[in-house]
């Protein structure tokens, strides 16, 4: 892809057909702009309004062993975008 912009976003669309080979390219382009965690574990419930003391206490744990994610992805999105 030379010449394209790493900043922007753009996803082939789906016309029916080749399925396979656009849901690779369609992988590729989440893991390279970091978001492909998004598309498999979608937002926890401890992001949502309203959360209760426990679900603070939860979010504590997460965010402590973030660090571990961090890495994983961001050597997800330097393999993705190689």
């Amino acid at each position: 892809m030379a010449g394209s912009g790493g900043g922007e976003l753009r996803a082939p669309i789906f016309n029916g057909e080749n399925y396979e080979f656009w849901s690779i390219r369609m992988k590729t382009i989440f893991k390279s702009h970091g978001i492909w965690e998004l598309v498999e574990k979608g937002i926890g419930s401890s992001y949502s309004k309203g959360a209760d003391e426990s679900d603070a206490k939860q979010k504590e744990k997460e965010e402590s062993s973030g660090a571990g994610k961090m890495a994983i992805a961001e050597i997800l999105m330097k393999d993705a975008k190689a």
